[in-house]
């Protein structure tokens, strides 16, 4: 569909004045404005960019009574659990957090959900098997804080909980511990809002270093760990399509060039079969084209533990094996999404969907690992919101639907008003959608919401396709402790 592009207005003989005094391009004056920098020293800032401008981790809230409990935990010599997610965001996250409880000397492993198998964040058998193996803290990442109901079941188990977090909050919060979310700002911190989940666990882990080191000014192993957490939290910052303001502008800016300079062994591996390791530097199109689309592909297609192995060990020849793995599942990842792509548009164009205010298809075996990535497609082509919703062949799960937005419209609130009983208003969709953003390093068309439980009340079966993974998976030997 096409597009009628409004530009903006701006005042002229303000550009002028920005580009004479700042001594900037005419085009970098006029975005200076229309971004609202026209303060002298704002915009010398802003040009600059520096990294010592990184606001501090223990200015999100929540951060200082988190990092406290979990040195707590590490200094009894208690096990912790980091509880992550399948995308890349999720992954990065885990594996900031990860990385920072073993270099503090902490006992910590990570359980990452299955996407097919169990769904996004918190789930009750999950909290239930990490505590049979005697862990006493768990702490989210990217998830956590729409999960009430599980937050009671880690309380009766005698598990602390330490949500981290940066989706929609409901109108109530789980109990934990400690709850470190951009949004309990008494006030809106522009810097701090568009943080994703691996910006929250930089911050997280930065105070954490601070503590454990007993000085704001960490050593130089801590230092060099949180340079190379930076360049994670760089890979989830562009992952996950939040604004390139404030702090997550920061984040990519120096992130991008510690990827390449601070060795984690998966990352380099990725970079080489990419073939982006003979790149003098890195951009934000190299991680939103070439390294996150392979981290997401893992948790796409249920192996997203794998992803954050990649990301945590420090074995170069495991490195290479998890890499070459990752790779072949992304191109398994590209045809199943292009034969789902083909499927939906012969729905759309033999039903005219195009023509209704929305989209909706269903369809037997469509994998449930690429149906948000084509609704975004089909939201961003037709411009309108687009839910799809992938049914099990043998009906033993329930239908699992993704759904994207176009128009502006907010898919959290159009669901949560929804009068259909597997939506109910009192509590928000498992996953809450996130903040409509775009983000500055790259066009962003369509607002991503999470996998929506509600939208299974439209499925409707049709005939079926059988898609098939054909990367063979190498032999999991060790994981981080």
């Amino acid at each position: 569909m096409a597009r009628n592009w409004i530009i903006k207005p701006h005042d002229e003989s303000l550009v002028a004045l920005i580009e004479k005094r700042a001594g900037v391009s005419p085009v970098i004056a006029q975005l200076l404005v229309l971004r609202g920098i026209t303060d002298l020293p704002e915009i010398r800032r802003f040009l600059k960019a520096d990294l010592n401008d990184l606001r501090p981790g223990h200015e999100l809230p929540g951060v200082e009574s988190a990092a406290t409990e979990i040195i707590k935990s590490i200094d009894g010599g208690q096990p912790i659990c980091v509880y992550g997610d399948y995308d890349a965001d999720g992954m990065t996250a885990t594996a900031i957090l990860v990385r920072c409880i073993q270099l503090a000397g902490g006992q910590v492993d990570y359980y990452v959900p299955n996407r097919m198998d169990d769904g996004y964040g918190l789930n009750d058998q999950a909290i239930h098997q990490i505590a049979d193996k005697g862990v006493k803290l768990i702490v989210t990442v990217d998830c956590g804080i729409a999960s009430i109901d599980e937050a009671a079941t880690a309380k009766s188990l005698g598990v602390k909980l330490i949500i981290t977090d940066h989706h929609q909050m409901g109108g109530a919060l789980p109990e934990a511990a400690a709850i470190v979310h951009p949004g309990l700002a008494d006030q809106v911190d522009n810097a701090l809002a568009g943080l994703c989940g691996a910006g929250v666990a930089l911050k997280l882990a930065w105070r954490i270093c601070q503590l454990a080191t007993g000085s704001n000014k960490v050593g130089a192993r801590h230092r060099q760990f949180l340079l190379t957490a930076l360049g994670l939290a760089a890979i989830g910052t562009v992952a996950d399509v939040v604004p390139l303001v404030g702090d997550n502008r920061l984040i990519v800016k120096h992130g991008l060039h510690f990827i390449k300079s601070q060795t984690v062994p998966g990352i380099q591996e990725l970079l080489k079969l990419t073939k982006l390791d003979g790149n003098p530097t890195l951009s934000a199109e190299d991680i939103a084209f070439s390294l996150a689309p392979r981290l997401n592909a893992a948790g796409r297609l249920g192996q997203a533990q794998l992803g954050v192995e990649l990301l945590t060990t420090d074995s170069p020849s495991r490195a290479e094996a998890l890499a070459e793995y990752i790779h072949q599942l992304n191109e398994s990842r590209d045809s199943l999404e292009r034969k789902v792509f083909k499927a939906a548009n012969q729905e759309i164009r033999s039903h005219k969907l195009d023509e209704q205010a929305a989209i909706v298809l269903a369809q037997r075996g469509w994998h449930a690992g690429v149906i948000g990535i084509v609704a975004g497609r089909m939201a961003e082509k037709y411009n309108r919101p687009t839910v799809m919703i992938a049914i099990d062949d043998l009906q033993n799960r329930p239908a699992m639907g993704s759904a994207r937005t176009a128009c502006g419209i907010n898919l959290y609130e159009a669901l949560r008003l929804s009068p259909a009983p597997c939506c109910p208003r009192s509590r928000p969709p498992n996953r809450p959608q996130t903040t409509p953003s775009t983000s500055s390093g790259r066009p962003s068309p369509t607002t991503r919401s999470r996998k929506s439980s509600a939208a299974a009340a439209w499925a409707s079966s049709t005939k079926p396709t059988t898609p098939a993974s054909t990367a063979r998976s190498p032999s999991s030997s060790s994981r981080p402790t």
